[in-house]
């Protein structure tokens, strides 16, 4: 069969892409034909070597629009780049062919989606985050620092400012979502949802006003190990992503400062020069690449991940537990459905993060829970094979589906 993948980058810029990228060197070898349609002008080499054919659009979003004209046509979509798409997808045949969504909201624009519907294509969207039942993706309130219940668009939603940005920046967010929602109404005639978690899955089909077919693919794990970290013999607290209040590093380093712990933070964002005068004893390693990411994880003694919103699932979790790391994770995080507390990691209530990162003081408790994680994945690791045997099967049941 046929595969058009669409993200916003052909390059590693992120999880989704990184996965869009997997999955589409992994199907091509497997003999399938492959497409990519992205957003930039450079490719992975990877994808070149692979053989997959690429539509690099190198278009802009709308908050990188300097082009007035241009500028307010991308308030809805991308006009722009509608007949290269439609072009690029009249080499394939829509019978033995599935778009794969993997990301599209700012830069592509839901008009990928709309063109594929109107040339007869099955599409599957990927549940990397809620843009598609959010329109600022973040379901949290910047206000009170809690999840946000509003339904999207409503009159509360339109008036609540919970990017922590300039009500500017939520306009162009907004028009967008409400084009966007195209992709449901492909998905509920001729395609389904990917789910990465069953909290990303409960929190997605609870925003749907109608039902759509939904299937469940693992995860990817770019950590293997034929022996486990013992982590119970280090000292460090890692904590790995973007600097922000909803990401909830703040919290972690006030605990791990009360509680005389050594931090290590990965990663960068608006929080980093503050945080780096209030907590002058934690490590800044900012963004790593793989080898030095596992290099910190062989130093540390848990993963900590103190969200505060919802993740749909936190890769990091999966790759800790992998190697042998125990994790300490909010319920708020779609991994959680990986650990079984007190047994592989940690799950917490988001105001009890004191209590749990005092749970790994006692190196025996550290290390049961270090074999719990690395003997959840030693027999079964989530390979990039494994997860495109079940990516071929949902492709399988899309194509077979009566609309």
């Amino acid at each position: 069969m046929n595969i058009i993948m669409v993200c916003e980058s052909a390059l590693v810029s992120g999880g989704a892409e990184k996965v869009a990228i997997q999955e589409a060197i992994e199907l091509t070898r497997r003999g399938h034909q492959v497409g990519f349609i992205a957003a930039n002008d450079l490719a992975d080499p990877g994808l070149e070597s692979a053989g997959v054919s690429c539509l690099l659009l190198d278009t802009r979003s709308f908050f990188e629009e300097t082009n007035r004209k241009a500028k307010f046509q991308k308030l809805m979509a991308n006009p722009a780049i509608g007949a290269k798409v439609q072009q690029f997808l009249s080499k394939y045949e829509p019978k033995v062919t599935v778009v794969h969504l993997h990301t599209f909201r700012l830069k592509l624009s839901g008009i990928v989606a709309h063109i594929a519907q109107q040339m007869g294509f099955r599409t599957v969207l990927h549940g990397h985050d809620y843009s598609t039942i959010c329109p600022t993706s973040l379901l949290f309130d910047h206000r009170t620092g809690t999840n946000c219940d509003r339904r999207p668009m409503s009159q509360s939603c339109l008036t609540c400012e919970c990017q922590n940005q300039a009500w500017k920046y939520k306009l162009p967010k907004l028009t967008s979502f409400f084009w966007n929602q195209t992709v449901w109404r492909i998905n509920q005639k001729s395609g389904g949802i990917i789910h990465i978690s069953e909290l990303e899955r409960a929190t997605t089909e609870r925003a749907l006003a109608r039902p759509i077919p939904g299937f469940s693919v693992p995860p990817i794990s770019g950590f293997h190990r034929v022996s486990r970290i013992e982590a119970e013999k280090n000292q460090n607290l890692l904590f790995v992503g973007r600097l922000t209040h909803e990401k909830g590093v703040l919290p972690f380093l006030e605990v791990c400062s009360r509680l005389n712990v050594p931090a290590v933070v990965l990663g960068d964002g608006p929080l980093k020069e503050s945080l780096q005068t209030q907590f002058p004893n934690a490590r800044f390693a900012g963004w790593l690449d793989a080898d030095a990411i596992l290099a910190e994880l062989n130093q540390s003694r848990a993963l900590i991940v103190p969200s505060l919103w919802r993740e749909t699932l936190c890769l990091s979790v999966i790759d800790a537990m992998h190697v042998g790391v125990p994790c300490v994770v909010s319920e708020t995080v779609g991994a959680k459905d990986y650990i079984e507390s007190g047994v592989s990691g940690i799950v917490y209530p988001p105001d009890d993060l004191d209590e749990a990162i005092g749970f790994l003081s006692d190196d025996l408790k550290v290390a049961k829970m270090s074999e719990g994680a690395f003997a959840r994945f030693v027999t079964a690791p989530m390979t990039v094979q494994h997860h495109v045997d079940q990516l071929i099967a949902v492709y399988q049941s899309v194509l077979e589906a009566k609309p």
